[in-house]
């Protein structure tokens, strides 16, 4: 059964929404399938169709299948491209694909090499990582390519991505900073926030908000004071919200922290703001 990774940071609780749709939809995930109804999907052009057939059909045995499914991974959606990756890496084609991705990464086109980068990560293959890092850091490529080369990255979640995800949060465009961040807060045991912590002062905000909650997720207090900076100073409501839930998330000592967050907790403009505020006041170090 496929699953993927989620960053959630819960303004409000979905949670039993949550629950009532993965319910639904694991009924069949894996069992049943069919040619047929793979075709079916396909022709319908709805991505949600598809993504079920071939979650579906996970070990369904159709060599058929393998030859209607790889056109998709250049599909013009990512959630399909990704699904059509997730399927043909339990085939037996799925190292013939690997090598054609990887080769995509040595040419030009910026269309063709964020596919791959999407197929790439959804195969979880380790040695892919260094192919990928370089594609990374590769001007030539949009910053929507390098932004799937991140969060390919992210995907496949080894120590070995850490250093070129790190080196691309110096990139000029802030796809590739917000993608990076989002990127290193899939790989586990990662604490330094020190690389994170400038980005707290990037121009484009969502930059700033991917920067405030990697810094929560990394429970990094080396932003302490710049998470202060942006709850008190920041123009944005969602950056603010995402440096609120920070210093909590990070146990921000008391003295640091909580004069801004019992200020916002009591004044800011924004409702979310607020409620965060008073939430993490509960949770500093004293």
């Amino acid at each position: 059964m496929r699953t993927t990774n989620s960053t959630v940071l819960a303004i409000v609780s979905v949670a039993a929404l949550g629950i009532t749709l993965g319910a639904a939809g694991e009924a069949h995930a894996g069992r049943g399938g069919s040619s047929q109804a793979i075709r079916l999907a396909i022709n319908s052009g709805s991505v949600d169709a598809i993504q079920s057939e071939l979650e579906r059909a996970e070990f369904l045995v159709c060599g058929a299948c393998t030859d209607m499914v790889k056109p998709l991974i250049d599909h013009n959606d990512q959630r399909v491209r990704q699904v059509a990756a997730w399927w043909l890496a339990r085939r037996g084609v799925a190292r013939q694909v690997r090598v054609q991705m990887l080769n995509r990464l040595s040419q030009s086109d910026s269309v063709a090499a964020r596919n791959a980068a999407d197929v790439l990560g959804e195969m979880h293959y380790v040695s892919s990582i260094p192919a990928l890092g370089a594609a990374l850091s590769n001007p030539i490529y949009s910053g929507e390519a390098r932004a799937a080369m991140a969060r390919a990255l992210g995907t496949i979640g080894r120590q070995a991505s850490v250093a070129p995800l790190t080196e691309a949060l110096g990139a000029d465009d802030a796809q590739v900073k917000a993608a990076s961040l989002v990127a290193l807060r899939s790989i586990a045991g990662l604490r330094d926030g020190t690389a994170v912590v400038p980005l707290l002062g990037d121009a484009n905000e969502g930059v700033r908000a991917e920067a405030a909650s990697t810094l929560g997720r990394f429970r990094s207090t080396a932003g302490t004071d710049a998470l202060v900076s942006a709850l008190r100073n920041d123009p944005s409501a969602t950056v603010r919200s995402r440096a609120a839930w920070a210093l909590g998330a990070v146990g921000a000592n008391a003295s640091a922290a909580g004069p801004a967050l019992e200020a916002a907790a009591a004044s800011d403009a924004s409702p979310a703001v607020r409620s965060l505020a008073a939430t993490a006041l509960t949770r500093l170090s004293r």
